[in-house]
């Protein structure tokens, strides 16, 4: 009993050996504070942001997408795949115990001259058997493989919330964008009735003799102009209608709309916290550490496969001619033993394997590394883009409206002879261009506030793929 504790213990101490290099996370300089204007409270990004643009229509939108999107359910069904494979690996850390059994009857030929004459030539046989085998993981394989499997279901669960955090983006901008082409129709159609009337003034001084059929010519012009512009926008909304509708799992349709454009709010300031919350709150960085992990693991798994494979197996059952005889002690058999297995000469195989090992995992430290260069990017890129977009809109707005004094000043002038209608016609134009300008820089404020959520990540994004797995978990 004293020997046999002792070879437990030893047992227990082998078995506690690991060749995977120790994991820490690569250290990587990360800036203190942003580039330029911007506040580091960070409470707000733990909301769901689209709420607080006021649109429910767009808020029913991103429900029906967690619910719905096709990328999203590939990704889920991706995430369970990974599990499956994590439960494969951890199952070889156990025993693998099965059992079989048989019936048999079969039948010689009656004259064979080899059989006793008091044995029947037909002889039945029963048996059953539990046999159990299992790998002594002396060198950590299997725990590292199950770690590296492991690792790689959390980092694919961290590709799922990338897919929702894109995704709640992508149904925010195409829906923004629809209200932005929607505004744009709606002022160019306003113009184009404008210019309907103006053809028929010009028309009516001609014939009026007041003027020459050239102001009429002109005012044809830029009348199809502006029924060109027209038909673009009304090609283009349906379009982005049919983007919509695919982000939200659905067949190409005509959409609802919920507040125009202008009636959306937009917050004065985003707090985007400290550059090195990115860290914990953007899945991609998290799952290129999980992937990191992995390979990390796997170094193990290609060092102990230099050392010996021990097995150990045993065996329990019964075997007998008669039923009725097959569970008593005499019918019983067994067996118990192991085995070990030792690559001698591989030709550089398992040198390979380890190389290799080493060589992705070295790929995976750069690959990290860019994730999080990408991700300082382009959080700094959205920050410009949203105080930039707000500057233009306004500028814009003063030009429009320094525009329309213009035109209003062209046509008393032109009524007053004073300037020709060519001067009216460019004052139009310059209109109609500045106030369609002024409509994309609205909406591009909306499309940088959006993009300035989606690369700064949040405790939004977790609340949102819980609601899309517990959806799909119901399918």
């Amino acid at each position: 009993m004293k020997n046999s504790s002792k070879l437990l213990f030893l047992l227990f101490f082998v078995t506690g050996c690991n060749f995977a290099p120790k994991y820490s996370t690569p250290e990587m300089a990360m800036p203190s504070d942003w580039r330029g204007e911007g506040e580091n409270g960070d409470e707000t990004l733990n909301l769901t942001w689209w709420k607080h643009l006021g649109d429910e229509v767009l808020n029913e939108y991103i429900v029906t997408a967690l619910d719905h999107n096709k990328d999203l359910k590939v990704a889920m069904w991706r995430v369970n795949q990974y599990f499956a494979q994590y439960k494969i690996a951890r199952s070889e850390l156990f025993p693998q115990v099965s059992a079989n059994g048989s019936a048999l009857k079969e039948q010689v030929p009656i004259d064979a001259n080899f059989l006793p004459i008091t044995i029947s030539p037909i002889t039945p046989d029963y048996h059953v058997e539990l046999s159990l085998s299992y790998e002594i993981d002396f060198w950590g394989k299997v725990r590292n493989q199950t770690s590296a499997a492991y690792s790689e279901y959390l980092a694919f669960i961290e590709n799922r919330r990338t897919v929702v955090l894109t995704l709640v983006g992508s149904v925010a901008q195409a829906y923004i964008y629809l209200r932005q082409l929607d505004l744009q129709l709606e002022l160019a159609k306003g113009i184009l009735a404008s210019r309907k009337e103006a053809v028929q003034i010009a028309t009516d001084r001609f014939e009026g003799g007041l003027t020459s059929k050239i102001e009429v010519d002109q005012s044809l012009s830029v009348y199809e102009e502006a029924i060109a512009i027209v038909e673009n926008l009304e090609k283009l909304v349906p379009q982005q209608e049919n983007l919509l509708c695919v982000l939200l799992g659905e067949a190409p349709h005509s959409v609802k709309r919920g507040k125009k454009l202008p009636e959306l709010v937009l917050p004065n300031s985003v707090p985007s916290g400290y550059p090195v919350d990115l860290l914990t709150r953007r899945p991609d960085i998290l799952q290129a550490e999980n992937n990191l992990k992995a390979a990390n693991a796997n170094i193990g798994v290609a060092r102990a496969a230099f050392f010996p494979q021990l097995n150990f197996s045993a065996l329990f059952g019964v075997d007998n001619l008669q039923l009725s005889r097959l569970f008593k002690k005499s019918s019983e058999l067994w067996s118990i033993g192991g085995s070990f297995m030792q690559q001698i000469f591989t030709g550089g195989a398992l040198i390979g394997q380890l190389r290799l090992a080493e060589a992705q995992k070295q790929e995976l430290v750069y690959t990290y590394e860019q994730t999080i260069l990408t991700a300082l990017k382009e959080v700094n890129n959205a920050q410009i883009g949203l105080e930039q977009s707000k500057k233009v809109f306004k500028a814009d707005q003063r030009q429009v409206a320094a525009l329309k004094d213009y035109l209003q000043l062209a046509w008393y002038r032109y009524y007053e002879g004073q300037t020709q209608y060519l001067t009216v016609l460019d004052a139009e134009r310059e209109v109609l261009n500045a106030e369609l300008n002024m409509a994309a820089a609205e909406g591009d404020q909306y499309l940088s506030l959006v993009d300035l959520y989606k690369s700064l990540g949040g405790g939004w994004v977790l609340d949102a793929d819980a609601q899309a797995t517990a959806y799909g978990e119901k399918q």
